[in-house]
């Protein structure tokens, strides 16, 4: 074969009809999805590339998506990535726009995409300004804004700190009824919300508080809050709002010849990835942001295509128990 294949090339290849393979490319459900591999795996083979300006003329479908992300924001791993492997499974191509804080330029930049014609369907990471979403003609969008803020940090609205109170509860259970709070920066909603629920767990639980250090994500301080302890505060558990200060406290304990989990628990968040790897292994809450990417991606491609969108997301917060803290069951 000479020059660039076409549709009819994959067709011959794949033993099915020109619509069919239309139909696959399209993500469409009137065929099978054994036809629909089999399609794209002769369009694999062969180099296909669908002519995305005629099929837009023809269907007014152009197997283009959008994802818009704050500029500035923290960075969330696995999320992009999850979200553009769907993508590209379900045969659309993924522009990632970043998306300016100041008002009138967020405006702007979200107006230029919703109203370009060229995306079927927008992901946005961000709250989208008054009346841009659902405009006759326009593409399908998917806001996460009740899972981040607008600078992709961590709200309590879709990823809150439950697993705190499951933590504590279940130690509570063991007869562990003294407990410290390391806070994070309260500039973040994910912060102020582990607070918030640490307070009301232990008012709930009638366990005795000593206490929320503010400690800002920075292990030294957390380092210095641990050491500015009375020495005979143990035995204790120290929640920590993420795992840089559980492990900032764990070595701030041993320094005092405290030992963990024995004398003081710890406990982290994030499961970073040297949490399952330290002396003692921390125990610690695990966020599965390559899950939420997934199913967000798979919720906007449903609404394009308008078929029945995947059930609601769960199970993307897990406690990973480990050495830090004392047995929870048997």
């Amino acid at each position: 074969m000479t020059g660039r294949p076409t549709s009819r090339d994959v067709a011959r290849r794949a033993g099915v009809s020109q619509a069919t393979v239309s139909y696959a490319l399209g993500g469409s459900a009137k065929i099978s999805a054994g036809t629909r591999e089999r399609v794209l795996a002769a369009a694999e083979e062969l180099g296909y590339r669908p002519n995305l300006a005629a099929r837009s003329m023809r269907t007014r479908r152009t197997g283009r998506l959008a994802l818009l992300l704050p500029t500035p924001g923290d960075a969330r791993g696995g999320l992009l990535s999850a979200a553009g492997a769907v993508a590209a499974e379900q045969g659309y191509t993924l522009e990632i726009r970043t998306v300016p804080l100041e008002a009138a330029a967020r405006a702007a930049t979200v107006a230029e995409v919703l109203d370009s014609g060229v995306f079927e369907g927008v992901l946005s990471f961000l709250a989208l300004p008054d009346g841009a979403v659902g405009l006759p003609g326009g593409p399908v969008v998917v806001t996460l804004s009740e899972a981040f803020d607008d600078r992709l940090r961590v709200t309590g609205d879709l990823l809150g700190a439950e697993p705190l109170r499951r933590i504590m509860t279940a130690l509570a259970a063991r007869g562990h009824d003294r407990f410290l709070h390391l806070a994070g920066d309260l500039e973040y909603p994910s912060a102020r919300d582990r607070r918030d629920v640490y307070r009301a767990t232990v008012a709930d639980l009638g366990v005795t508080d000593l206490g929320v250090r503010d400690c800002g994500w920075d292990g030294a301080r957390a380092v210095a809050a641990v050491a500015a302890l009375p020495d005979g505060l143990p035995p204790v558990t120290v929640v920590a709002a993420n795992d840089v200060l559980a492990t900032a406290a764990v070595r701030a304990c041993l320094a005092r010849g405290w030992r963990v989990p024995d004398d003081v628990g710890v406990t982290g968040w994030d499961d970073a990835v040297t949490s399952e790897f330290q002396t003692p292994s921390l125990t610690t809450v695990r966020v599965d942001f390559a899950a939420l990417g997934d199913w967000a991606m798979r919720t906007l491609v449903a609404g394009v295509r308008g078929e029945e969108p995947p059930p609601e997301l769960a199970g993307v917060q897990e406690v990973v128990w480990r050495e830090s803290t004392p047995p929870v069951s048997g």
